[in-house]
């Protein structure tokens, strides 16, 4: 078996470092946005996420591992498993970003099919939470019609600040406060078309981020197969005979001579 080449063997050892720590990254991501769906209730909704998350993270982690373990001991069983887990890690996020862009062209309609309520004052109390979570996040009140949603009884979030700035957008609508109404100043816009936009927004970003690590897997695995057909060429040696006896040489010819030179 020959030794693998010394700058082939530093840039694996240096991606799969990389790897190892990506790996632990999106672990630690999954296992911490687990903990926040835990408290909120909503881990039902977003349980293909997470263990989409777990598996990936895990599985780009060990093979990375095991490859850092071949090659450091030059053990090929272990650089055929990492090139096998990282050739199925770069299959599983080609599907996943398919899937993922396929989603992103629906969003819209998505989104207008979940947030159907134009009486939001009347909609369940989860549901003006989480209306009035994206309210206070994108600076939009309503979702359709804006403020007219509330049909008079929008909430704090829909308020515009005492000194807006140029860029936000602010109307004048009537409040209603218990026996009386108010005037008061809240914004504009519709969050639909701004939640849209930050979907979509956030799909990209995901599959940009995806894109990257499907490279460097693919790097990665190639990096292995390289290394597993070094380690397996056979290493030539020219073997060198010493012999006693000068039979079958031309020395032996001239030694056995009858013929002698003098050199005078």
């Amino acid at each position: 078996m020959a030794p693998p080449n010394a700058c082939l063997k530093r840039a694996f050892t240096t991606l799969d470092i990389i790897l190892t720590i990506l790996g632990g990254f999106i672990l630690a991501f999954a296992l911490f946005h687990h903990g926040g769906l835990h408290n909120e209730q909503k881990v039902e909704d977003f349980h293909v996420v997470l263990i989409s998350g777990y598996v990936l993270g895990a599985a780009i982690a060990a093979g990375a591992i095991l490859g850092l373990y071949g090659v450091r001991k030059e053990k090929q069983w272990a650089l055929i498993a990492s090139s096998t887990g990282l050739t199925i890690v770069s299959l599983f996020l080609l599907l996943l970003s398919i899937a993922t862009a396929i989603e992103a062209n629906k969003v819209e309609e998505y989104i207008e099919d979940f947030y159907k309520e134009d009486r939001l004052h009347e909609a369940s109390d989860e549901r003006q939470h989480d209306v009035e979570e994206w309210q206070t996040m994108l600076q939009c009140c309503g979702l359709q019609n804006g403020f007219q949603d509330w049909h008079g009884h929008h909430p704090e979030s829909c308020l515009c600040p005492e000194k807006p700035d140029s860029s936000i957008q602010c109307v004048t609508a009537s409040f209603i406060n218990g026996t009386t109404t108010v005037e008061e100043l809240v914004y504009a816009q519709a969050c639909i078309p701004l939640m849209v936009g930050f979907m979509r927004k956030t799909f990209n970003i995901f599959l940009t981020i995806m894109f990257g690590v499907s490279i460097l897997v693919v790097v990665a695995t190639g990096l292995t197969f390289a290394l597993l057909y070094q380690m397996r060429k056979k290493t030539v040696n020219t073997s060198v005979m010493f012999k006693h006896s000068p039979s079958g040489s031309t020395y032996a010819q001239f030694a056995n001579s009858d013929q002698h030179y003098l050199l005078t």
